[in-house]
């Protein structure tokens, strides 16, 4: 898959009709410039088309590998005609307003799969539930800062109000194959993708007994705006938009001995991960 990095509308739109999407989802990273015109235009949109404006939120204040966003967006469109539409009627109105906007089109996965999920993790947390309290240690630090929060994005997260609720957003980008240090027989052949679906496992119920859970996520198809050194502009396998009730689950999860046995997984399968977290704006 290809990523288009300028906002070249004609490129973007042959690549979102290839995929053959019957649903359409816009993730928007904004740096807002004029916050009375953002505003009009949020109201404005947020029924345009028939679209759904499913999530909003405003990023810690920290830069990702250069990259500083002031909130996130993430529409839905339950067509390819409307979600393009709509991008040619207001996509160009964020110039206006936006210092930088960068605009990654997915293809969103069923939202039976997110339903269920929610489900489940209702059902861990009933027999399998833990309840974190007061504020984590913070002793965790990232070696491979390609694939996790670096320092910077941690002491800032560490540092909001760890009673809201959090969102984390993960652009993941899997090795072809992947790479285990201290090479075993069971690290044989297998892809990047299958070693993070590993690490997805051990971390994932861990989430799940904290009520923490995926909300959104899917196939990006294509990514405009932004320049060419935009961190963003990459080649990307999978978006993944995870709730946490509370901060502090997230920074109680990450000290735990349970979720420090999946982390050679992360490792050896993901190549680069593009990740913000912050909460509902």
């Amino acid at each position: 898959m290809h990523i288009f990095t300028t906002l070249d509308k004609e490129s973007c739109c042959k690549a979102i009709e290839k995929e053959g999407v019957s649903r359409l989802s816009f993730v928007y990273h904004l740096k807002v410039r004029d916050i009375d015109d953002y505003n009009k235009w949020l109201n404005e949109t947020e029924h345009s088309f028939s679209g759904k404006r499913l999530y909003r939120v405003k990023a810690d204040p920290v830069a990702r590998e250069g990259m500083l966003v002031d909130e996130i967006l993430i529409d839905e469109f339950s067509s390819l005609q409307e979600g393009l539409n709509f991008l040619s009627a207001f996509g160009g109105a964020l110039e206006r307003f936006c210092v930088e906007h960068v605009i990654l089109a997915i293809k969103p996965e069923p939202s039976i799969v997110f339903h269920m999920v929610k489900w489940i993790s209702w059902l861990i947390r009933l027999f399998k539930g833990t309840t974190d309290k007061g504020t984590p240690s913070a002793n965790w630090s990232a070696e491979n800062i390609a694939v996790w929060p670096d320092d910077k994005q941690m002491e800032v997260a560490r540092a909001q109000n760890l009673d809201e609720t959090l969102f984390v957003y993960n652009l993941n980008k899997y090795k072809p194959v992947a790479e285990y240090r201290g090479f075993n027989e069971d690290s044989k052949n297998v892809s990047g993708k299958e070693a993070y679906d590993r690490y997805s496992k051990i971390a994932g119920f861990e989430l799940l007994r904290r009520g923490a859970y995926p909300v959104y996520g899917g196939k990006p198809i294509c990514l405009f705006g932004g320049h060419k050194d935009c961190m963003l502009a990459e080649h990307w396998d999978h978006f993944i938009f995870v709730r946490y009730p509370q901060r502090r689950n997230l920074l109680a999860m990450i000290e735990s001995e349970e979720f420090h046995k999946g982390e050679v997984h992360r490792d050896a399968g993901l190549e680069r991960v593009a990740i913000f977290m912050g909460k509902e704006a």
